[in-house]
């Protein structure tokens, strides 16, 4: 039993090891290397995906056996929705198939001659503890919530190291075999089983769409045993499972977003000539002073035009906190907004001026608001804007802002410039 349990405790702490090396080396991946603001990440907070893996688990009986380790399997299909750049909630749907055999326990009997024998079981007649094993089938629901602490850090990160605690609603079924000819013993009812636990995951950003991520985690379970075992010697039930989950993200990517709508705006509003402004005065030379002495004086040289810039159009794009990668679904009807004002103003110049609120380290939030102006920047030459007509300008941070959420923003205004 002591050996058994070792080995069991050497494969948990291996893949939690793995787990956190990935971590570390994501924690050293420097800022230049990670991605480049809303060209990764996808407008909308939904997601769906799909997870596998393999599986393992412990009653009475347990995957890490005497004879032999039972390797199981699982898959499953899963929906989330991101709330935030670091929190993300997922419903699970998953399917486990164990094999749980005899291991190292109470069961052993030891006679003087050195070898080891099994006693018999009660309910399962002419059998002992060592001549059966348990195929189990588990049905899952699974509720977690994922914290990714490099996001919460790093918001532009591709990387992610989660932390998912979970509860579980889970039904089990198992069936009894002979280790020999695999005949079937005992058939045991469906449990309903209540569970919490949760994972441990790296994740990695492939594709403004697809997120790549390795899991492992545990979950302990309620009620009878998972393993049909008529004589519970051991009145717990664990599983373990460890594996790979694929995200697609739904909706638009950030630089595919409603390219359809938009084009239907720019030929339904066509360009209108702007009124000309009045042109600036020119000066013309001074009068020469009457003296009766012919006193030469100099002439003031004539004041060239300067140009001028006029704002015909101004507006605001804000984000959430620590959030410069994408526009926010909430400021979908200012970018309509800007849009229109575009098609109708096609000679006008654009600048853009990223802002940050006051909290976090002020390198930081210079960086947050370049990173803001660059992302509002993309999306209009995605709209088929011209790059020269756009110019960016970073601010850092807001210290006038009437509160937080009015300076995590990027100002907008388009200039005609006038000589």
């Amino acid at each position: 039993m002591i050996k058994r349990t070792v080995l069991l405790g050497r494969q948990i702490q291996l893949g939690f090891t793995f787990l956190l090396s990935l971590f570390c080396m994501a924690l050293s991946v420097p800022i230049s290397a990670q991605i480049s603001s809303n060209q990764l990440f996808p407008s909308s907070k939904w997601y769906i995906g799909a997870d596998a893996g393999i599986s393992f688990g412990r009653g009475t009986f347990c995957s890490f056996g005497t004879d032999k380790t039972g390797v199981g399997y699982g898959f499953g299909l899963l929906s989330g929705y991101r709330i935030n750049s670091f929190l993300s909630t997922e419903a699970d749907l998953h399917y486990s198939h164990l094999g749980l055999g005899a291991y190292d326990c109470c069961k052993d009997l030891y006679f003087a001659d050195g070898n080891r024998y099994y006693a018999p079981l009660t309910g399962v007649k002419n059998y002992r503890y060592g001549d059966i094993f348990s195929t189990v089938n588990l049905y899952e629901l699974d509720l977690r919530l994922n914290i990714d602490f490099v996001k919460m850090f790093h918001s532009e990160s591709r990387w992610s190291f989660l932390l998912s605690p979970a509860v579980y609603g889970v039904t089990s079924k198992a069936t009894v075999k002979a280790t020999e000819g695999e005949n079937e013993v005992l058939k045991g009812d469906a449990q309903t089983h209540f569970g919490v636990g949760g994972d441990l995951g790296v994740g990695y950003q492939v594709s403004p769409r697809v997120n790549l991520r390795l899991y492992t985690g545990m979950t302990y379970l309620t009620g009878k045993g998972i393993d049909a075992m008529p004589q519970v010697d051991h009145k717990i039930n664990y599983t373990w499972d460890t594996g790979v989950k694929v995200t697609f993200a739904l909706g638009r990517s950030g630089k595919n977003k409603k390219q359809k709508s938009v084009a239907v705006i720019t030929v339904a509003l066509q360009p209108t000539e702007v009124a000309q402004s009045e042109q600036p005065a020119v000066y013309d030379e001074a009068p020469q002073p009457k003296t009766e002495a012919k006193i030469e004086v100099p002439q003031p040289k004539q004041v060239a035009n300067q140009p001028t810039e006029k704002v015909v159009y101004e507006t605001a794009i804000y984000f959430s906190r620590n959030q410069c990668e994408y526009i926010e679904e909430s400021e979908y009807k200012t970018t309509v907004e800007l849009l229109k004002a575009l098609a109708e103003h096609p000679e006008t110049q654009i600048t853009l001026v990223g802002w940050a609120d006051k909290t976090g380290i002020e390198a930081r939030n210079e960086t947050i608001s370049a990173r803001r102006a660059e992302t509002v920047k993309r999306y209009l030459i995605n709209k088929g804007i011209a790059a020269e007509r756009i110019s960016t300008e970073s601010k850092g941070v807001d210290t006038q802002a009437a509160d937080d959420n009015k300076a995590r923003r990027a100002e907008i205004r388009l200039l005609i410039i006038e000589n």
